[in-house]
């Protein structure tokens, strides 16, 4: 019995280690009303409005800055596939003059100088 109970401490307190890597990088929960996603080590945090989309964006839970980077919204809704640019806005925070309707699909490509292109795919 004390050895079933030895086991279970060692496992339970084994399993605390990870805990850390869980928020490796950043906190996953949307600070701006948004869809978030990650990819490539990034958070990419969707907003829909009734005038704009926003894009923000997070590496290892801190801002990263969006002067240096471009980027496309594709949005695929009844049938009808729309294209526009991604501006940086200042800060973390990227728009596009496209307004997203519900059940569109959307890709996002966003580059930033010399490296290659992240491409996000989100539902609504």
């Amino acid at each position: 019995m004390k050895t079933k109970l030895l086991k279970v401490l060692l496992i339970s307190l084994a399993s605390l280690s990870f805990y850390k890597s869980v928020y490796a990088h950043g906190d996953k929960t949307p600070q701006h009303g948004g869809i978030v996603i990650v990819e490539h080590e990034m958070i990419f945090e969707l907003v829909r409005s009734d005038s704009e989309t926003s894009l923000y964006l997070r590496d290892h839970g801190k801002p990263y800055p969006s002067e240096k980077l471009s980027g496309i919204v594709t949005v695929l809704a009844d049938g009808i596939k729309s294209e526009i640019a991604l501006e940086p806005a200042g800060d973390n925070k990227m728009v596009a003059d496209i307004v997203i309707p519900n059940g569109a699909k959307i890709l996002l490509k966003v580059k930033e100088d010399g490296h290659h292109s992240v491409t996000v795919r989100y539902s609504f």
